[in-house]
């Protein structure tokens, strides 16, 4: 195994994190699931800490050296934390990658920290999650 996703636990996201690791030819990549994926990361104290051990445990266990942080539009998860989904979502998702993904850098220097949000997609037909993009 050479990566390591770092996903919401939300079911309805599976097949765009699917064909992300897919894209990224990641196909045997362990992957870290938990309610708002990288939102764990962005909390104080022993969450965090214990996330981080997770983290390192996967690392140090597989030699792995990328990283994917992956959050998703319509996050039950983040409208809990914040009281309701009255915010921009996809500012507050990619500014949350980019503190997570320093975190992780700084943490873990030989690793590669990649971002992506699976957008939320009202196409006409029924609502559904599209494809994975890249937060720079």
């Amino acid at each position: 195994m050479t990566a390591l996703f770092i996903a919401c636990a939300d079911g309805r996201v599976a097949l765009a994190l699917a064909a992300l690791q897919d894209k990224e030819g990641e196909t045997d990549a362990d992957r870290l699931l938990v309610p708002g994926g990288p939102l764990v990361f962005t909390r104080p104290g022993t969450e965090r800490r214990i996330a981080l051990d997770w983290v390192r445990v996967q690392l140090d266990l597989h030699g792995m050296r990328t990283i994917y942080l992956v959050s998703h539009q319509d996050c039950s998860a983040y409208e809990q934390s914040l009281g309701g989904l009255g915010f921009d979502q996809q500012e507050l998702l990619a500014r949350d990658l980019r503190r997570v993904k320093a975190l992780l850098e700084n943490t873990f220097t030989d690793a590669e920290v990649r971002c992506f949000v699976i957008p939320w997609r009202e196409n006409g037909e029924e609502p559904s999650f599209g494809e994975a993009e890249p937060v720079e």
